[in-house]
């Protein structure tokens, strides 16, 4: 099984095209979109579930709690922090707008979900003060850092083109039986995953307008170790390929106990609706013909990098597989 990964240090362009230099990005029309969807000044009103759930655990606001005259002495409450939706100094794919109280809201909650995945005890999970129902729910806060940063029109292609023509090479690859430039592994590759951060799956998601809701988990949430799944199958009789696209994650509980996967206890996986497919069969299964077409359409060429100027990350050497 060989793994392909770039030095430590060296960005990948398949995920972070902007910081590798792949994709050049055009801030001011950026945050123009961003403003033109969102109301930096009105989204604390349309988190103040979330908001106030999290002030209780932070600060032990009473829950419910939608403003608190100031925060405990010494401390400052990111709730009440604006979030400008400018542009951020330096853009980096998944942060190219500057969401000020937003970002640091949601660098305070982070760990809660990895403190109970881990198995923490739960007194130590959130200072023993979240329910997991609660603990999706804050959940919601990454869930809308990643609409802001690349659901728009401009940045859902800026940052997701260049992964997503990786992905359609590696399924055209596989139609064809011959090598595809740019596409990952070889002709006959059973399996290719690439392994990238939550934004980046995102980015991928939005650029097909694909949506899920796994059990536990809100809407559209990247589970730690989930896997957004491009699946190529050919019809026996027909011999056509048609193309089904899945999330796929262990739940909340399955992470915390280590629970084994088998086919009697699988992950949480849903299959997910290729908005303009050609489902006329009544299954969300859509013909290769179509999915290329989509996929075509969807991506930028003009932010996708060059095959022939690639230089694909070589196999990792000394490390032990298990």
């Amino acid at each position: 099984m060989p793994v392909h990964s770039y030095p430590l240090g060296q960005t990948d362009p398949v995920f972070d095209p902007i910081s590798a230099g792949v994709a050049i990005v055009d801030s001011a029309r950026a945050v123009q979109e961003v403003n033109g969807i969102f109301n930096g000044a009105a989204l604390p009103a349309a988190l103040s579930s979330e908001y106030s759930l999290i002030r209780s655990v932070l600060f032990n606001y009473p829950n419910g709690t939608q403003s608190a005259p100031q925060a405990p002495l010494g401390l400052v409450d990111e709730t009440a922090m604006p979030i400008p939706l400018t542009a951020n100094t330096t853009p980096v794919t998944g942060y190219m707008i500057n969401l000020g109280g937003l970002q640091i809201v949601n660098s305070a909650i982070d760990p809660f979900v990895m403190q109970y995945t881990d198995d923490m005890p739960l007194q130590n999970v959130a200072w023993g003060q979240l329910s997991l129902n609660d603990l999706s729910q804050q959940t919601r806060i990454v869930s809308a850092i990643f609409a802001l940063e690349f659901n728009s029109p401009y940045l859902i292609q800026v940052q997701g083109s260049n992964a997503a023509a990786h992905v359609l090479r590696s399924l055209q690859q596989t139609v064809k039986g011959k090598p595809v430039a740019g596409a990952f592994g070889a002709p006959g590759t059973n399996v290719a995953v690439a392994i990238s951060s939550d934004g980046y799956v995102a980015a991928l998601a939005n650029l097909l307008h694909v949506h899920w809701m796994l059990p536990g988990y809100q809407q559209d949430f990247c589970a730690p170790g989930g896997a957004l799944v491009f699946e190529l199958r050919q019809v026996r009789s027909t011999g056509e390929y048609i193309v089904r696209v899945y999330y796929t994650a262990q739940t909340f509980d399955q992470l915390r106990n280590l629970t084994p996967l088998t086919t009697d206890q699988p992950p949480a996986t849903m299959q997910l609706l290729i908005p303009n497919g050609d489902q006329a069969d009544g299954s969300l299964d859509v013909s290769f013909y179509k999915f290329n077409q989509l996929m075509t359409n969807a991506n930028n060429l003009y932010y996708v990098q060059d095959p022939a100027a690639e230089m694909p990350p070589e196999p990792l050497t000394g490390v032990p597989l298990q």
